[in-house]
């Protein structure tokens, strides 16, 4: 009997581990091919249909891809050093999985903003294999939680807990910002170049006209940089 219930809670246990290991709301898109590992991280609408298409696009340009729902991981709000202890372990399974040596994060407005945190929290055998960190549309703070009034208006605020710019100031990663012409947010406005810090400005607004094709050859500028 003993011995019965000790393994009923051992497949409880081992049940519990591993949906605490397939947890994450990830979309895998493998492509063979010489090119690093891309992380997408979705905007606060979530896999969407924007969202599809960016990750579909970076695979026509032969990119593997693993996309994170945002909206699904931040409903409930994280930390930065969270968020990146689970980035460090999806990255980790897929370099793995793939047989990658490298990773790029290619994050748009709410996911670029969250982004912006990785290279100041990711550990530092993971950070030798990030090379490069591509945001589109960020804006300047985030509260590492999705909120419905943001999913419905484009935010132009600094009032978040956290700041957005300087996290970009200390990264040692490349960084590639994009943004609409017509978008008029703080940050976008304020953001300096440096020598690791690029920005671009794309024709349309925060949805770029929806010209997806646009989009991604302006990011893989910056997964080739």
């Amino acid at each position: 009997m003993k011995f019965k219930i000790l393994l009923f809670l051992l497949i409880l246990t081992y049940q519990d581990y591993t949906q605490a290991q397939t947890a994450y709301p990830t979309h895998p898109l493998f492509k063979s091919s010489h090119k690093p590992l891309v992380l997408f991280l979705t905007g606060d609408g979530g896999w969407n249909t924007f969202s599809m298409q960016v990750a579909d696009e970076l695979g026509k340009n032969g990119y593997p891809v693993i996309s994170l729902d945002t909206r699904k991981y931040f409903w409930e709000q994280k930390t930065p050093a969270g968020f990146a202890a689970d980035v460090n372990t999806i990255v980790s399974k897929y370099l793995n999985q793939w047989n990658k040596d490298e990773f790029c994060v290619v994050g748009y407005s709410f996911g670029a903003e969250v982004g912006a945190f990785l290279p100041t929290h990711l550990p530092a055998a993971t950070l030798e294999k990030f090379k490069s960190l591509v945001l589109l549309s960020p804006g300047y703070s985030n509260s590492f939680e999705v909120r419905f009034i943001n999913m419905i208006a484009t935010k132009n605020t600094n009032k978040d807990k956290y700041k957005v710019y300087p996290e970009l100031l200390k990264s040692k990663i490349p960084v590639w910002c994009i943004f609409g012409e017509e978008e008029k947010t703080d940050i976008s406005q304020e953001l300096k170049e440096t020598n690791k810090i690029r920005k671009i400005t794309i024709p349309g607004s925060h949805h770029y006209n929806d010209d997806v094709q646009l989009v991604v050859s302006g990011a893989i500028k910056g997964l080739v940089n």
